[in-house]
């Protein structure tokens, strides 16, 4: 199993008949900021999304999961089913499941808000993706200032709370992407404008730390 630098496990899901490969991969010995890393290595091998309808009820929860890790059995991804007309509070957890006990790296994310952005894309309309007609809408429901000061620039969005509202009834796909940002040459990589860039096919600055694609259904 390789492992890989705190909250920069690459992993790529093979979600039913989507064709992504499967994997991890390392980080650098230095950050963008010149720096050693400090962090013991950690993997990300578990992705969580809980669906809870706003207007009442149970949460529904589905999953990427990778149970060796950088190994020979590839992820799975749980088909995400919702229903049309429904709002939803979403919440994105990031595990490394491998560890005994399980640990929850997203609180490390939520440390370091300000370095990291997860968008939400697919057949989606939101701040990431303008699909239209979108199975789903999308709209953050944090700021980087509700894990902690806000040090640099603007207050903007993390991703590890969200709105979802389920539209048009059909099937294609979600896609959870967790970039890592920090700092480089004294300057912001994280920006207002990364949402609407990678809705527009732009490059992104960074590094992916997580990027899982669902299987998405509407009723």
């Amino acid at each position: 199993m390789q492992k890989v630098c705190k909250t920069s496990a690459r992993v790529w899901s093979l979600a039913l008949s989507l064709a992504l490969a499967g994997g991890l991969s390392a980080c650098g010995g230095d950050d963008d900021r010149g720096h050693d890393h400090e962090d013991e290595n950690e993997v990300i091998s578990r992705v969580e999304l809980s669906f809870t309808p706003t207007g009442g009820g149970e949460p529904l929860v589905f999953a990427f999961t990778d149970p060796d890790g950088d190994g020979g059995v590839s992820g799975v991804a749980d088909r995400v089913e919702l229903a049309a007309g429904v709002e939803y509070e979403l919440a994105v957890r990031f595990i490394n499941s491998i560890a005994d006990p399980p640990e929850d790296i997203s609180g490390e994310i939520e440390a370091e808000a300000e370095d990291h952005f997860i968008f939400v894309t697919g057949d989606v309309s939101g701040p990431a993706s303008s699909t239209s007609p979108a199975l789903v809408k999308h709209a953050y429901a944090d700021h980087e200032s509700d894990y902690g000061e806000n040090a640099v620039g603007d207050d903007l969005p993390v991703g590890l709370a969200n709105k979802i509202t389920g539209g048009v009834a059909g099937s294609g796909e979600l896609r959870v992407i967790l970039r890592h940002l920090p700092p480089l040459n004294d300057l912001p990589q994280k920006t207002a404008e990364l949402p609407a860039d990678l809705a527009a096919g732009r490059d992104l600055p960074g590094s992916v730390d997580a990027d899982i694609t669902f299987e998405l259904v509407v009723s």
